[in-house]
């Protein structure tokens, strides 16, 4: 089933790849192992080492943001889906 992905510039940069993506999959959890397969790297800038989605990645699956528990990683997919996944960007100066 293709799904439409769409990341933002932190990954991109960060992994050297397109902002928008279509894969073939039937959950998030395979939908991030599918673009794995073709992006070494992509799924651990996702997922922490315990396969929870990372604190500073959201997720959202047409509109609907998951949660960073485990089953979030088993969200259904479907034909036509947009998942959005978007890492926070921190930091900056500091003033007087």
């Amino acid at each position: 089933m293709p799904v439409k992905v769409y990341l933002t510039q932190m990954l991109v940069r960060h992994l050297g790849i397109e902002p928008e993506l279509t894969a073939e999959a039937d959950t998030v959890e395979g939908l991030l192992d599918s673009i794995d397969v073709h992006h070494q790297g992509f799924k651990d800038s996702i997922c922490d080492e315990s396969g929870r989605i990372r604190v500073y990645v959201n997720v959202f699956v047409n509109g609907r943001m998951l949660d960073r528990e485990p089953k979030a990683l088993s969200t259904r997919l479907s034909a036509g889906d947009e998942v959005h996944i978007l890492a926070s960007v921190a930091g900056g100066i500091r003033g007087p």
